[in-house]
């Protein structure tokens, strides 16, 4: 069966810093399967660190999948940083699960097909795109209040899952050359800031500055954007990866995903499917057994919670073209 092409559509617009209207876009992929079919739509958040990437990266097994699991993906661009902050991102992600799940204003937007099921939903994401689909997923932050409903189930491939000192001091300690550096060579911030990278776009109180020279961008695809792709290589090369994504450190405890589980979880009623590689240097691990611990703390077993590890994976290594994720659709397809 050949892979789905995605159909493009914009899901919310928003005021630049220029005053201009832009719009955010989101990726449609509908499979080849009987058109009587209802499909679980799959909203899924692209990697990236937030500084940089696009919804265009998505893993070849996402694709495949759909068909044999009757299944939609839906993929998001959405604000990035150091110009806005996760708070921005959280109510981007938001926003189009409203999109998603209502069909008029699909409509209104030029989706028309009838074949997206609006009653139940996946939310994931992968590397920092596994950060929000948590926090919103299971009810963490105030953004998932404006959520329709919560999703069938939520997972989280090599995620980034908390900036705190305690949990990631990994992102305060400066590291040069970086572990994964080509040829032990330094990241130079004169590239960075000629080109206003670094800038941030937000007053004191957290609103956007108008008349701001650098422009909000909500796609930064690395091959063409070489310099911000280096963004978050750099970050962690500084040890001030927390200062690009939140307006201020202190705010890393209100989205420290492990923290809110225990707070904030009463019951395993939502379904959470965890996978990582063990050899990850850009995002360890602990990202994500950290959350696993604090499931667990909170009821999930077996049946509730997935995880897989992959033994001497690095990031990104289910972007590999015939890479399977072992069990992780077939679980995830038995919990709608």
């Amino acid at each position: 069966m050949s892979t789905p092409s995605p159909q493009t559509y914009t899901y919310k617009t928003f005021t630049n810093t220029d005053g201009e209207q832009t719009a955010i876009p989101v990726d449609v992929y509908i499979p080849e399967t009987d058109a009587q079919t209802k499909l679980t739509p799959v909203v899924w958040v692209h990697t990236g660190g937030f500084l940089q990437g696009t919804r265009r990266f998505v893993p070849p097994h996402f694709l495949r999948a759909l068909a044999k699991h009757n299944l939609a993906l839906l993929a998001p661009d959405f604000r990035l940083c150091p110009q806005v902050s996760i708070l921005e991102v959280l109510e981007d992600v938001t926003d189009c699960v409203r999109w998603t799940l209502d069909p008029e204003v699909r409509a209104a937007s030029g989706f028309t097909s009838d074949r997206v099921a609006s009653d139940k939903y996946i939310l994931g994401g992968s590397s920092a795109g596994g950060w929000p689909a948590l926090l919103l997923g299971l009810g963490l932050h105030e953004q998932s209040k404006r959520l329709p409903r919560p999703p069938s189930a939520v997972f989280a491939i090599y995620a980034i899952t908390t900036v705190t000192e305690s949990l990631a001091p990994f992102f305060y300690e400066p590291q040069k050359p970086l572990s994964w550096a080509v040829d032990g060579k330094l990241i130079e911030k004169e590239p960075i800031e000629r080109e206003g990278h670094l800038e941030k776009c937000l007053d004191k109180d957290h609103q956007l500055l108008k008349l701001s020279s650098v422009k909000i961008r909500t796609e930064a695809p690395p091959a063409s954007n070489p310099v911000r792709a280096a963004l978050y290589n750099f970050a962690r090369q500084e040890g001030v990866y927390p200062t690009l994504i939140l307006q201020d450190p202190s705010e890393a405890p209100k989205v420290c995903t492990p923290s809110l589980i225990k707070s904030g979880v009463k019951a395993a009623t939502t379904p959470v499917l965890i996978a990582y590689g063990d050899s990850d240097p850009k995002v360890p691990h602990s990202q994500s057994l950290h959350v696993v611990d604090a499931l667990k703390t909170v009821g999930y077993d077996d049946k509730t919670l997935l995880v897989i590890e992959e033994k001497g994976a690095d990031h990104l290594f289910d972007m590999e073209a015939e890479k399977e994720v072992d069990g992780m659709w077939d679980w995830l397809a038995k919990k709608l």
